[in-house]
């Protein structure tokens, strides 16, 4: 299996696992110092600590990944995804498209973790996007 293979499937696990409320998985899942990035709240940022203590409120009842691309930047594995999900945090719905980029790495045995999420709604199909800027 392909460094870009296995990443793929540790992401699909670790959403696997927090749709299933799996804390040993997730919790094998972050790198100690793992960070999530809001992007309508980039100054700051969900630690480890806080994402974990959130789990059991935020219930996920459907995830898909669409638009995967992965790459390798020396010791990291950087994907980048739209992440499709229904999911509500004490009730509040959350669902949506976000676009995510998570950032892999390989602990001490080897086994690969998330070590950062960055995390941003998805632009509305049919908005100016760069992609046709670019293809003029």
């Amino acid at each position: 299996m392909t460094d870009f293979a296995a990443i793929h499937a540790a992401s699909d696990r670790w959403m696997q696992a927090w749709m299933d409320q799996d804390m040993a998985l997730l919790d094998a899942s972050l790198a100690p110092d793992f960070t999530l990035i809001i992007g309508n709240a980039p100054g700051g940022c969900v630690t480890r600590a806080e994402w974990l203590a959130m789990v059991p409120r935020y219930v996920c009842t459907r995830f898909a990944y669409r638009d995967v691309q992965l790459r390798g930047l020396d010791a990291l594995v950087l994907m980048s995804a739209i992440a499709d999900f229904d999911a509500s945090v004490d009730g509040v719905d959350r669902s949506g498209a976000f676009f995510v980029t998570d950032a892999w790495r390989r602990n001490s045995d080897g086994r690969w973790q998330v070590a950062a999420r960055y995390s941003t709604r998805a632009e509305p199909a049919g908005e100016p996007s760069l992609e046709r800027m670019f293809s003029r």
